[in-house]
């Protein structure tokens, strides 16, 4: 028998089952006794998600609460720190995206400082040496030509991709390491 709402002449809106044959009468209201109409209402069931929730400092940092609901959230409300909700899947890919380009420009600041140190320290060490390899036999000077040019032949540090990502929309069967044998392949289960 299939469940319907109706409402009655005194307003009550009830469930009630009907049965196929006598479609399309309705069953008098269970609450009252009064004649019914059938009413189709919205369904009750909704899927949403949580918000992930950031806040935004003035200065342009991010502050990610454990929960959005607790203290640390609070807090930075507290602080005058812009809240956001990321509501959807899309939102949050593009705040990933957004983190992932931030952090690999600071990477790449942060290497290219190491670089500019190295270049100079190796400036300075390699002008000893060769002040240095004056007085050397030569298989000594064979051996420190050697060995700058293995240092010149060493791969140099490059800036990586921050890896920023919500666990929660990023991570999957296909991604996650309980889905991979020992030898790093993915499992089918």
């Amino acid at each position: 028998m299939p469940l319907i709402h109706v409402r009655c002449t005194a307003d009550h809106v009830e469930e009630v089952h009907r049965p196929i044959a006598d479609w399309p009468a309705t069953p008098p209201c269970p609450t009252c006794g009064a004649a019914t109409a059938q009413v189709h209402l919205p369904s009750r069931v909704a899927v949403s998600i949580d918000p992930v929730i950031i806040f935004q400092a003035p200065d342009g940092s991010f502050r990610f609460p454990g929960d959005p609901n607790g203290l640390s959230a609070a807090t930075y409300a507290r602080q005058g720190l812009t809240r956001i909700e990321l509501r959807s899947a899309i939102d949050v890919q593009r705040f990933s995206s957004h983190m992932n380009k931030r952090e690999l420009a600071l990477s790449q600041r942060k290497v290219e400082r190491r670089q500019q140190m190295r270049e100079a320290r190796e400036s300075a060490m390699r002008s000893n040496l060769r002040n240095a390899m004056s007085s050397m036999s030569a298989k000594g000077r064979d051996l420190a030509r050697e060995m700058m040019r293995r240092a010149d032949a060493e791969p140099r540090e490059r800036a990586r991709d921050g890896g920023f990502h919500v666990q929660a929309f990023e991570y999957n069967r296909s991604n996650r390491e309980e889905s991979r044998d020992a030898q790093g392949r993915r499992r089918r289960d």
